[in-house]
């Protein structure tokens, strides 16, 4: 069995996350979101990519998350960024959920296929 390359922290309790709402933990020095869709988590940059609002002061409209400050939406499944604005995609980071406990890999790693 290969051993995990990475160390996972808890951040947060599932019961904490919202699927209307992000919430915003601090990782090391990076501002993360996680964002809750249907029993998975998702876990994004938390710094919107144009002027770094925290997006965790946005909202969830169906599958979107928008910036609280200019309205830039980004997909919740991706972090593609939806009409009308040319923004790259949020970064997605690994997570884990484990006894209710949402983890992040630490140090913080890129969703795979996102490298």
């Amino acid at each position: 069995m290969m051993k995990d390359k990475f160390e996972w922290h808890e951040v947060a309790n599932i019961a904490d996350t919202s699927s209307d709402r992000p919430l915003e933990v601090i990782v090391g020095d990076t501002v993360v979101i996680l964002v809750k869709f249907g029993k998975d988590v998702m876990a994004y940059q938390g710094l919107c990519p144009h002027q770094f609002a925290r997006l965790s002061q946005g909202t969830i409209a169906g599958d979107s998350l928008h910036c609280p400050r200019h309205k830039a939406s980004f997909d919740i499944h991706d972090g593609t960024c939806g009409p009308g604005w040319q923004l790259p995609a949020l970064r997605q980071y690994r997570v884990r959920i484990k006894a209710g406990v949402v983890l992040l890999a630490y140090p913080l790693a890129v969703k795979a296929g996102q490298d």
